[in-house]
């Protein structure tokens, strides 16, 4: 074997090697695909009390990197609640082990009580 090939077979097997060894972040990724407009996220770290606070426009993604083995709480809050739409806020506490992310999906749904009040409401106009 030339000392080429010999040099490619010790990069690559190196490269693959820190890459299996690199460290996974432990994080919240939030995604907003709710019909409710810019969610507003407040995360506090229950350990310090330290709140952080963001925007997250609809359609958007956001990840906040996170103290592993540290409990968190996250509410989230949106500005306006449009015709049949339900935007719940939420509020939640979490924590996360090392080298892991969960994602959180934001989703507005249809209220079918909403929606029969407002046909009903618009048949007898």
């Amino acid at each position: 074997m030339s000392w080429r090939k010999t040099v490619m077979i010790v990069l690559l097997v190196g490269t693959i090697g820190l890459t299996a060894c690199a460290e996974r972040k432990t994080a919240l990724r939030f995604t907003n695909a709710t019909e409710c407009g810019t969610a507003t996220i407040k995360l506090t770290d229950t350990q310090t009390g330290n709140l952080q606070e963001y925007s997250l426009n609809q359609g958007d993604t956001l990840e906040v990197e996170l103290k592993p083995n540290v409990q968190y709480r996250y509410e989230v809050e949106y500005p306006r609640q449009p015709g049949y739409i339900v935007c719940d806020a939420k509020r939640v506490t979490t924590m996360l082990p090392k080298g892991q992310t969960l994602n959180v999906r934001l989703e507005s749904v249809l209220d079918p009580a909403l929606v029969e009040a407002t046909q009903t409401a618009t048949a007898t106009q």
